[in-house]
């Protein structure tokens, strides 16, 4: 399936740009008023318009608006051509009755005529099916529409030569199938028409989000030595995120090539090395053309999966479906295969603690300090370099933000703390390790044992112009959320990098409130965050983007997860589907050795194949729903 779309919001329409206009020079002032008219300047040559450099590329129905409405016409017209070639098919074998004045029996010339034309209409309605498929038996991309239109191009054939031979093949036990042909390429339709739907859905929730970070696998091999400095696996497939916008890119990866079509190429082979055999083994030994034509239908329509491209419909649009859930967006299969190597994931400690994660347990003034001043300084300075204390400090000030000092020369240190300049007072606040490089006087460390509980609980001193001022203990409770990303980061067993603020929290910490294994998390370092926050400051496009975040942390997990569901259930339900053409090769050579093949009833043949569908439709269901 290759449906490479531009624009997907109906009606948008590119605003016509105009040429910057060159502005007169100003003439001095005593001259304005008798200066003679200037002379009409010529016609300036207008810029190519950034559109017209670069040609705008069309989706595979021809149309540069792919808002749906002519696929879903062409969906229309294929079942009900499929419909009457089903009749014309049951009719042929007198299971129904004929339509209108076409009988086979009595007027066979005129009932294989209008087969024949309601066919080439079918086989014009399916045409973008009929031509990939085509493309991919040529040794081009690989397409699951292969095999519908084998399948509808024999059938066409059979047709042609019914008609030919109109009253020997009416007399002969040789079926139709011309219905189940038209079938195959309408329910292709169908499900390029849902997988539309899905690029639809997330193209619409990428639009309806303010702003976006994609998750990117890091690729740069000098970042990936940095990050994995301190981690057991040295090559790391990392997943970083950056803004990143929604754009044609990830359009066309939504309809970009897919495993399963990859898998598809060489039973795409065998089933037509098998029909052709049917084909000459009939036509040599007693059918004659119309047996051999039966035959090679036969084996194709048997072997065709209805479900050729329902399976990648049906797994797109529950994958943006349960994406979208969390506030995600996975762009395509190349994204799903990318982030199904992925096994470690980076984050900020703003994304696993909000706010009101923050808990103060104790407040410990020292000789000279007010707790007044204490917890103003400390407001005044977090709140501009300290998203999970700052909410907490704003809580004890009852958001009033008006009484705190402005801050000058704000200096962020990696792990230690932080300095700055309030009310014409240096201000440190940071851990122990912090104030002793500034020598800063501390309490011993039984004091500060005993009130951390041992290091359970975070301490975080103030010192003022060189004087210890205060010691805050903290406490951070885990969010709900963040506990369940983090949940299934851990049943995937991925690597948790987290880029923190916050001096006072430590891998141990995060540990303790998530209640996750040891080593799982591993905090990274002034060197580590200045290269992280190089390398993703920027948005260099949407290439290599995995997922579409609108959520944060919450939708990165939720996107991992929906990915892996998708592969899961896409590769488990195709399995089912190439076991399907396997099964009927082996049938089709049973029937060709028992000189059948081209009997097979239109009924059996509906029934068979429907089963297989729903086996396989009902397999990519269940995985994605377990």
């Amino acid at each position: 399936m290759s449906l490479p779309l531009m624009f997907l919001n109906d009606g948008d329409e590119v605003a016509p740009v105009e040429p910057p206009k060159e502005e007169a020079p100003a003439q001095p002032a005593e001259e304005a008023g008798t200066a003679p008219a200037a002379p009409e300047a010529a016609p300036v040559e207008e810029a190519p318009v950034e559109e017209e450099k670069r040609p705008r590329r069309r989706n595979r129905w021809g149309t540069a608006a792919p808002d749906g409405r002519g696929l879903t016409l062409r969906c229309a017209l294929g079942g009900i051509l499929a419909l009457v070639l089903l009749h014309f098919g049951l009719a042929a074998e007198g299971l129904v009755g004929p339509l209108g004045g076409l009988d086979p029996v009595t007027a066979p010339a005129a009932f294989y005529a209008a087969d024949l034309l309601f066919l080439a209409l079918a086989l014009a309605v399916g045409w973008p099916v009929v031509r990939d498929g085509l493309k991919g038996l040529r040794g081009e991309r690989p397409s699951m529409e292969t095999m519908p239109a084998m399948a509808a191009c024999a059938a066409l054939l059979q047709a042609a030569v019914a008609l030919l031979n109109a009253q020997n093949y009416q007399a002969s036990s040789f079926t139709l199938l011309s219905g189940i042909a038209a079938l195959g390429l309408f329910l292709a339709l169908l499900g390029d028409r849902v997988l539309l739907a899905s690029v639809q859905g997330g193209f619409k929730l990428a639009q309806a989000g303010p702003e976006h970070r994609g998750a990117f696998r890091a690729k740069d091999k000098d970042l990936i030595r940095i990050l994995s400095k301190d981690m057991d696996e040295k090559d790391p497939w990392v997943l970083l995120s950056r803004p990143a916008e929604w754009d044609d890119a990830m359009v066309e990866q939504g309809f970009g090539p897919r495993a399963c079509e990859r898998r598809a190429r060489k039973t795409n082979y065998i089933l037509l090395g098998a029909a052709v055999l049917a084909g000459l083994v009939f036509c040599v030994f007693g059918g004659g053309l119309n047996g051999g034509a039966a035959a090679l239908t036969a084996v194709l329509c048997m072997g065709s999966p209805l479900s050729s491209t329902l399976i990648a419909g049906f797994a797109s649009l529950r994958l943006q479906q349960t994406a979208a859930a969390s506030g995600a967006v996975i762009p395509g299969w190349a994204a799903i295969e990318e982030l199904g190597g992925v096994d470690t994931v980076q984050a900020d400690a703003d994304e696993l603690f909000t706010p009101d994660s923050a808990m103060l347990e104790d407040i410990r003034i020292f000789k000279g300090g007010r707790i007044d001043r204490a917890i103003l300084y400390s407001a005044s300075v977090l709140s501009k370099c300290c998203n999970t204390l700052s909410g907490l400090f704003r809580q004890i000030i009852e958001d009033r933000t008006d009484i705190l000092y402005p801050v000058k020369d704000l200096e962020v240190h990696r792990g230690l703390g932080f300095s700055a300049w309030c009310d014409n007072n240096r201000i440190l606040i940071g851990t122990r390790a912090y104030m002793e490089k500034e020598e800063v006087p501390l309490p011993d460390e039984e004091y500060e044992a005993k009130h951390s509980k041992n290091g359970e609980l975070q301490i975080l001193y103030l010192a003022v112009s060189g004087s210890l001022h205060a010691m805050f203990v903290l406490h951070y409770v885990g969010g709900r959320n963040a506990a369940r990303g983090l949940e299934q980061l851990q049943k995937e067993n991925i690597q948790l990098l987290v880029s923190c603020q916050d001096p006072t929290l430590t891998a141990r910490h995060i540990t303790d409130a998530y209640h996750l294994p040891e080593g799982m998390v591993v905090l990274l370092d002034q060197e580590q965050c200045a290269a992280l926050g190089a390398a993703t400051a920027e948005d260099t496009g949407s290439e290599g983007c995995c997922i579409l975040c609108t959520n944060g942390f919450a939708s990165l997990t939720g996107g991992l997860r929906a990915a892996e569901q998708a592969q899961n259930a896409e590769t488990t339900a195709t399995t089912v589907q190439l076991v399907s053409v396997w099964f009927s090769v082996a049938i089709a050579v049973l029937l060709t050795y028992a000189g059948s093949v081209g009997m097979l009833s239109v009924a059996a043949v509906l029934m068979y194949q429907a089963a297989w569908s729903a086996l396989s439709i009902a397999v990519c269901a269940l995985k994605q729903h377990s």
